[in-house]
């Protein structure tokens, strides 16, 4: 029996820790199982104790000096109950310190460079086209590569060779970042 997700807040907070070669991203162990970076729900919290806890939870990393870099309203979808859109917070590390190790939400954390980035880009615009989805698309770029929670079906092509998760290409996108 699967257990009922708690209900979702609508509301997210995601950090981005980047230096001039390299940013740090997370292999996302839950749904949608992609490339990120650390981010999640505020339950509660403000955007910026909540980026300093997902941080810390996700990637053993805890952020200093955090500058809002982008702040708006995404139809991305997430494992819980009424998740289908998210208001979100992304700040910018300006330093950090702790050591690096994945935990929680993430599968694996590590330092890639902006060319390996550009390659996890490249990945999810495969499939925009395969789909037929703009970036813009968000909810339903998730929808078509990963399915739903009620039902799963991650692309096969997708878990054999994953890209960016279709949000953080939207926000890392608008940011200029890719």
């Amino acid at each position: 029996e699967i257990a009922m997700a708690k209900k979702c807040d609508n509301t997210s907070s995601g950090i981005i820790f980047e230096n001039s070669e390299e940013i740090l991203l997370i292999k996302r162990f839950n749904y949608p199982e992609a490339i990120a970076l650390p981010a999640g729900h505020l339950d509660g919290d403000d955007p910026i104790s909540n980026a300093k806890r997902e941080s810390g939870e996700e990637a053993g990393l805890l952020p200093s000096g955090l500058k809002l870099v982008f702040e708006g309203d995404i139809n991305n979808p997430c494992k819980r109950d009424g998740g289908s859109r998210h208001y979100w917070f992304v700040f910018n590390a300006q330093g950090w310190s702790g050591e690096l190790k994945a935990g929680s939400d993430a599968k694996e954390v590590f330092w890639s460079s902006k060319d390996k980035l550009k390659e996890y880009a490249f990945r999810t615009e495969y499939f925009m086209k395969k789909y037929t989805i703009p970036y813009s698309e968000v909810g339903r770029l998730t929808l078509a590569i990963f399915g739903n929670l009620t039902q799963k079906n991650t692309d096969p092509e997708w878990k054999a060779d994953m890209g960016l998760e279709p949000v953080w290409y939207k926000i890392l996108k608008d940011l200029k970042i890719i």
